[in-house]
């Protein structure tokens, strides 16, 4: 556990940002939607590449479905919460590989049963099984920035 400092501090907090406002802007497109706010389905399309968005398979908050799957939300909020951990609390933590994978399996497993024809987990909990795992690989991010930092900060000045 390596403590961050204050460059690499701001770069992690910059991205824990930018993923936060990804997750607001994803949550956010049912209601601009439902209020007939322009454009506002050019994000379900963008998202479309990424998420199958299946209706049934789609975390409802109250303005209408998500649009993105249970798990994707889970993946993209866990992955913001990794992040936002390491920039607030000034530490670089490093899972291994092993955990994050150990995380994964019930999510894992619920697309296993759904690929072999049983039920799967119905939607919140498929997006809190997302969620550790992602946590861990926004862990593991907010690290390799640590490593671009300090490795850019060692780097000679090109411009003389």
């Amino acid at each position: 556990m390596n403590r961050l400092d204050t460059p690499t501090r701001r770069w992690i907090a910059g991205a824990a940002l930018a993923a936060g406002l990804f997750c607001t802007v994803v949550a956010l497109i049912p209601a601009a939607e439902r209020f007939g706010i322009p454009g506002a389905w050019l994000g379900r399309l963008a998202l479309a590449p990424a998420c199958h968005q299946i209706p049934d398979r789609c975390l409802d908050l109250g303005a209408g479905a998500l649009p993105v799957c249970a798990r994707c939300a889970g993946l993209y909020v866990g992955g913001f919460l990794g992040l936002l951990v390491s920039a607030c609390t000034g530490r670089s933590l490093k899972p291994g590989w092993k955990w994050v994978g150990l995380s994964a399996l019930p999510s894992v497993v619920d697309f296993g049963l759904g690929v072999v024809g049983l039920p799967d987990l119905p939607n919140w909990p498929r997006f809190f099984a997302a969620v550790l795992p992602a946590i861990l690989v926004g862990l593991l991010v907010a690290d390799a920035l640590r490593s671009i930092v300090v490795l850019n900060s060692d780097a000679p000045d090109r411009v003389q």
